[in-house]
């Protein structure tokens, strides 16, 4: 299974954990909506069809109409604040994957990314602090292993990132950091995460 695939396999995981608690949360939050929209009108309404019958059925129909846009902008509104945060969550689950584990993610990450010419890899401050001292010559063997000619050596810059890497080949450069590679996995899952969480 690839590092990709893995980190995929986790945001389904992820996203069918939170599924229930989530459906409920935004069900009950459609509920409110629609009750307090009704409840609104109703008042209205009554007040109206004291002066003029006609006249307030009209305003109560515009009332029901723009309640309902309010109410489905808010709950549009609170599904994406729910996407939002089970895409957050799932890259905070890769992130805080024991040392051990998270290294391994990174090594094969790295090596598959790696081609036949020398690289150098560049990691956040705090990423590089929890790789061990057999990092790089782990990487190394993965590609030697996989049939590639090149080789990678850690850079002493350091990148700005919630996890990842990227890995510079001469003038190429693989930005395989935790948020571009998110953003990439969002536009791919984010139909079937909106099923898992929302429902078809």
């Amino acid at each position: 299974m690839t590092g990709i695939d893995r980190i995929k396999e986790k945001i389904l995981e992820d996203a069918r954990a939170k599924a229930r608690a989530i459906q409920e949360q935004a069900e009950d939050e459609a509920k409110r909506i629609k009750e307090q929209a009704s409840s609104e009108a109703e008042k209205e309404q009554a007040m109206l069809l004291s002066n003029a019958r006609t006249e307030g059925l009209q305003l109560y129909k515009r009332m029901l109409a723009t309640a309902g846009l309010d109410g489905r902008k808010k709950l549009l509104a609170a599904k994406q604040r729910i996407i939002d945060t089970a895409f957050t969550k799932a890259m905070e689950k890769v992130c805080g994957l024991p040392d051990r584990q998270y290294q391994q993610l990174l090594e094969k990450m790295i090596a598959d990314a790696a081609g036949d010419t020398a690289g150098e890899v560049l990691l956040s401050e705090k990423d590089a602090a929890r790789m061990d001292s057999s990092f790089i010559s782990n990487i190394n063997l993965r590609i030697s292993q996989a049939g590639k000619k090149g080789a990678v050596a850690l850079s002493n810059q350091h990148i700005k990132s919630a996890g990842g890497f990227i890995l510079k080949c001469g003038d190429m450069e693989i930005n395989s950091t935790f948020e571009i590679m998110f953003g990439m996995l969002r536009t791919e899952l984010e139909g079937e995460v909106v099923n898992i969480l929302f429902g078809p």
